[in-house]
């Protein structure tokens, strides 16, 4: 008997596991492997952003993630950290305004644990070598580490597998763009002669580029891009001694490392696949984009295609969704991808000018222009992923990222709306003031009627008393008065926000047949379970 599930997920990395997640939060069948037979101990990626907490949040595991990393400001783009221009996070309008510092291994351990606590084990040791249509999905050939191979039959196909993928290969899809020329030299070191706090540190001159991480244990981070070590091949074995002349060098001042924890060279490439989805196969994270380590991009970008792609391939799956929501997979987050590029790209060359002329240009623009309010604004939420949008719907709000609010219930007491996004399926936010509530009473129930086990409908009024109004949905009212101050929202307005905290469709009347124009491109009126097949 073949194996079968849902969906089998190739990697178990932040991008896997949050795919997986998804999936399994909403009761589908899901199947992830991974090659690596424990957990990697090693992380290039540190930085968590914004958007990816808040999608974090969602799922119930941002608290530990912070407790467990640490804070930083922003993200510095001077070349003396004593004189620091960031780009400052802490005016965004979100629970998380910083920069998370947090090994990318501790971010991989909490999102397993989530999956596991949600009965779902990553199978380690098993890598996927071949896969072939078939008439309901695919059939892949897993080899396992003690040798011996068997087939797995799967609806779907999710490729989360790194930039060496097995997957997109099998598809034959290209993976356009070149590597840069530069070798990096990267350690885990103790660092004396030199004090680093307060997040990621950056310096530059005429050598290269450096960044200095601390952490928590009292060791750092070191990553440099030295133009003298530019002629060795980034397999070659770093040399501690390397590393702290390459350092010094660039910080202008002797330094002494010791104790290395871990030494490596490493390259980086610039490149994207041509699309995200062939049939029922999805490709995500560095398996479709990889690209300059400037501005920390790469492990929340892969984050954020999983929990795009997660939660509409279950709602597909369990046919409360049309099936070509899946199409819109490709169209948004392809974007973003060649987005990130482009902006990483440029990020890092600008940070490794050579000739001191074009240095010194790149300084004075810099402290020019980077503390301007509308620069730092556009600087921070792109940044974050704030900023990121899609083309989703009618309506002013449609498609932008919704921010967390605040709302009290009829106990009075306070939830937050991002809590409610934890629940699996769409939320749709009827904003009304006591008058309506009493003389729209029809529509509003017309509206309420759409409720099922993946539509949440949640009644918030302007003001007044939740326990006074007897609907058959969730009643809250806006005591700090969010939806108004933050969304402009007038009463009388209708907010379709989908899994991803995207709003779906914005109408701004109570408008029932409205709405029901809107709804079919998002769900469907049928309601039921994912099949079980046999594992």
């Amino acid at each position: 008997m073949l194996n079968k599930t849902e969906v089998l997920i190739v990697g178990a990395g932040p991008t896997g596991l949050t795919t997986a997640i998804e999936l399994a939060r909403r009761n589908i069948n899901v199947r992830i492997i991974e090659r690596r037979t424990q957990p990697s101990i090693r992380s290039k990626a540190l930085v968590v952003h914004a958007r990816t907490l808040e999608l974090m949040d969602i799922l119930g595991i941002a608290n530990e993630m912070v407790r467990r990393g640490y804070t930083s400001p922003g993200i510095d783009f001077s070349s003396n950290a004593e004189k620091p221009l960031r780009a400052s996070m802490y005016g965004l309008d979100t629970r998380f305004p910083f920069i998370l510092i947090l090994p990318q291994a501790e971010t991989e351990a909490i999102l397993e644990r989530r999956l596991n606590d949600l009965g779902i084990e990553v199978e380690r040791g098993r890598t996927l070598t071949s896969f072939t249509k078939t008439d309901e999905g695919i059939c892949g050939i897993v080899e396992c580490t003690e040798g011996d191979t068997f087939e797995i039959n799967a609806r779907y196909l999710v490729g989360a597998d790194g930039a060496k993928s097995v997957v997109r290969k099998t598809l034959d899809l290209s993976f356009e763009g070149s590597s840069y020329s530069w070798t990096a030299l990267l350690g885990d070191v103790q660092l004396q002669g030199h004090h680093a706090e307060g997040g990621t540190e950056q310096h530059s001159n005429n050598r290269g580029l450096a960044f200095i991480v601390p952490f928590d244990d009292g060791s750092h981070r070191i990553v440099t891009i030295d133009r003298n070590y530019q002629s060795t091949r980034h397999t070659r074995k770093l040399k501690l001694e390397d590393l702290q002349e390459s350092i010094s060098a660039i910080l202008e001042k002797p330094v002494e490392l010791s104790d290395p924890k871990w030494l490596t060279r490493w390259g980086a490439s610039l490149r994207l696949a041509p699309q995200y989805r062939v049939g029922r196969v999805f490709l995500g994270g560095d398996a479709v984009h990889i690209h300059s380590p400037a501005g920390g991009q790469g492990l929340n970008t892969g984050v954020q295609d999983a929990f795009n792609l997660g939660w509409k391939l279950a709602l597909a799956i369990e046919g409360t969704a049309p099936e070509a929501i899946l199409n819109t997979y490709n169209a948004e987050r392809h974007a973003i991808g060649k987005k990130v590029l482009r902006t990483s790209d440029l990020l890092l060359k600008s940070l490794l000018l050579h000739q001191p002329l074009l240095r010194q240009l790149r300084t004075i623009l810099f402290q020019l222009l980077i503390p301007l309010p509308p620069i730092q604004r556009n600087l921070a939420l792109n940044l974050s992923g704030l900023g990121i949008s899609y083309q989703t719907g009618k309506g002013d709000l449609a498609g932008k990222r919704i921010p967390d609010m605040e709302f009290m219930t009829a106990k009075h007491e306070l939830v937050r709306l991002y809590q409610l996004l934890s629940f699996p399926g769409y939320t749709l936010l009827l904003f009304i003031d006591p008058n309506q509530a009493r003389q729209e009473r029809d529509k509003i129930d017309r509206l309420i009627g759409y409720a099922d086990n993946r539509l949440k409908p949640q009644i918030i009024l302007n003001n007044g008393l939740p326990a006074l109004h007897n609907f058959q949905a969730n009643t809250l009212v806006d005591y700090r008065g969010d939806l108004e101050t933050k969304l402009g929202a007038k009463t009388g307005r209708v907010i379709l926000i989908r899994p991803d905290g995207y709003v779906a469709s914005d109408l701004s009347t109570l408008d029932p047949e409205a709405f029901a124009e809107q709804l079919p491109s998002w769900k469907t009126r049928k309601i039921a379970s994912s099949k079980a097949l046999v594992a």
